[in-house]
């Protein structure tokens, strides 16, 4: 496996050899090495087949982050345990959903219904048009990408962990063939979402809310 800090490989170098990158940007743990029984076999084929189709998502920019400040941003999460770098993902990704649609409606750990009763999101952002956008964060199984654009998610975002190696955010968004891009995000967008999520809840005026530079 690569380095955590190595450059992670473009969408277009992923759509190329799906079998050999998938596992990097969705099975690597923390400490680089892949979680076991996750398989992403069928989405790599699917990809070759042109019926699956990934696109980078890169905002040269991430907001600054404390403990406390990740207590108050995710408060509407259920009670769990989860790793500091998780977290972080987490709010990369409400970051990701607001910039892409201001407007939204945002469920944390929102159930993807239908033949799948567990199968669920990380996050999940409603658009005015009801369609779904999903976020996943950290570690993912192949088999559980493929599982909600088969359920109707317009889109799956991937943030993996190894792009906390970079100081900006980085993700992949999987989307059928047939499904239009979502429209870049520019580093004032996402600046505006930030604020967004921080006037969404009630530590907007927290000293560490400070936007990065």
């Amino acid at each position: 496996m690569y380095p955590l800090q190595d450059t992670l490989p473009t969408a277009t170098t992923v759509m190329r050899a799906p079998h050999r990158h998938l596992p990097r940007i969705l099975h690597q743990q923390l400490g680089g090495t892949p979680r076991a029984y996750c398989d992403a076999e069928l989405l790599a084929d699917r990809i070759q087949s042109d019926d699956i189709v990934i696109d980078d998502v890169s905002v040269a920019w991430r907001p600054a982050l404390d403990e406390t400040l990740l207590d108050i941003l995710l408060a509407d999460e259920p009670g769990q345990y989860e790793s500091l770098e998780h977290r972080h993902l987490k709010v990369h990704a409400r970051v990701l959903a607001l910039a892409t649609c201001p407007t939204a409606r945002l469920e944390p750990e929102s159930l993807i219904t239908g033949a799948r009763p567990s199968l669920r999101a990380d996050l999940v952002s409603w658009n005015p048009y009801g369609i779904r956008h999903a976020f996943e964060c950290g570690v993912l199984d192949g088999r559980h990408v493929l599982a909600q654009l088969e359920e109707g998610v317009g889109w799956v975002t991937v943030l993996p962990f190894a792009g906390l190696g970079v100081p900006f955010l980085r993700a992949y968004t999987f989307r059928r063939s047939g499904n239009p891009p979502l429209p870049a995000i520019t580093v004032a967008e996402a600046k505006i979402a930030w604020q967004n999520l921080r006037d969404r809840s009630e530590g907007h005026s927290h000293p560490a809310a400070t936007l990065a530079a």
